[in-house]
């Protein structure tokens, strides 16, 4: 790869032609490269490795040149483990991220639908260049990506910056909504409305990403799926955000909402009734924070609030005989009448 020299502010062309070819300059460079690329705890370089690699790049090398350029990147910070013998061998130790921790990254990005196929493989090839060539393939992933599985195109990531921008900047938002009709087609929600959103923070929920913001025309808090926001309508205004978010926000919808699709108005707080071998389901789901009281041998009461919706009436269904809804009153009535509904279908 050539590099770009600057000289009072023009390239020299000699210097792109030449490259690192026997570019003495970039000698520390090769080094290091070297280092990252083809070196870990069970692959080391020995200094007569590294002299001969040199070579094939037109630098003439000896041990003390080695030695003395491991000095200076260890020196700098870098963290160049030097296994002592006649012949040294090295191999670069802690880096940015462990193997482990690009094992789960690469895992997520893998399964993330939001990310599209192309996209995916783009960044895995990224997040394999953090470690040895000889780790990257201990990455393994599935590369034959069904578009099906990861249907999000592209431009997801442009909708994402604008968001992202639009938040830190605490500027106020306009775009279209999208919604599926009967023939799989995206369209327009509500005849092409301009949401007018001052948002909060985007949240990962259940493999798709949402954004909350505050509608000022309702006077409620909203949620959108980004891959539903209609990228090319979205504006980025000078306008501030009407309302700040308040510092609870996020974990409030973290442990309150299900599915993400929560509105304020439908927040109340309710009572379960849970037998005591759910007690772990029902940390995990509202944290360890959450209000749990003994009732008899077999079961404890949970108190928390939670945003009503059919999203919670499905989730207490899935628990059957094994969770009672106590309270309150109102979301008592509201889950009977869904329970009914659903039971009339089947007379």
């Amino acid at each position: 790869m050539a590099y770009d020299y600057i000289n009072d502010g023009e390239i020299n062309s000699g210097a792109v032609t030449k490259g690192v070819k026997g570019n003495k300059k970039a000698r520390i460079l090769l080094l290091l490269k070297m280092l990252n690329e083809e070196t870990d705890q069970e692959h080391q370089l020995s200094t007569k490795e590294i002299i001969d690699k040199m070579k094939e790049h037109g630098l003439s090398v000896n041990r003390k040149t080695v030695k003395d350029d491991v000095d200076l990147l260890i020196a700098s910070g870098y963290d160049v483990v030097i296994t002592k013998s006649s012949n040294n061998s090295f191999f670069m130790g802690d880096r940015i991220f462990e193997l482990s921790d690009l094992k789960l990254l690469v895992d997520a990005v893998a399964a993330a639908k939001i990310i599209s196929a192309k996209s995916t493989t783009a960044l895995i090839t990224r997040l394999q260049k953090l470690c040895s060539k000889y780790q990257a393939a201990e990455l393994l992933w599935n590369k034959d990506i069904n578009k099906n599985v990861k249907p999000y195109a592209k431009n997801i990531n442009l909708t994402i910056d604008k968001l992202t921008r639009a938040i830190v900047n605490k500027k106020q938002i306009e775009f279209k909504y999208n919604e599926y009709d009967i023939l799989k087609q995206l369209h327009p929600k509500h005849n092409g409305k301009t949401y007018i959103i001052s948002p909060f923070f985007m949240k990962w929920n259940e493999d798709h990403y949402y954004l909350v913001g505050y509608e000022e025309s309702t006077g409620n808090n909203k949620t959108f799926r980004i891959d539903r926001i209609d990228g090319p309508s979205l504006i980025v205004t000078k306008r501030p955000a009407a309302r700040k978010r308040n510092k609870d926000m996020y974990i409030d919808y973290s442990q309150c909402a299900f599915n993400m699709m929560a509105n304020e108005e439908n927040k109340h707080k309710i009572k379960l009734k849970c037998r005591n071998s759910l007690i772990t389901i029902m940390i995990d789901r509202f944290g360890t924070e959450v209000d749990i009281r003994p009732m008899d041998n077999n079961h404890f009461r949970l108190t928390t609030e939670v945003y009503v919706s059919t999203n919670f009436f499905s989730w207490l269904v899935r628990f059957g005989d094994d969770v009672e809804l106590l309270g309150s009153p109102q979301v008592v009535k509201d889950y009977r009448e869904h329970l009914a509904k659903i039971l009339k279908k089947y007379e």
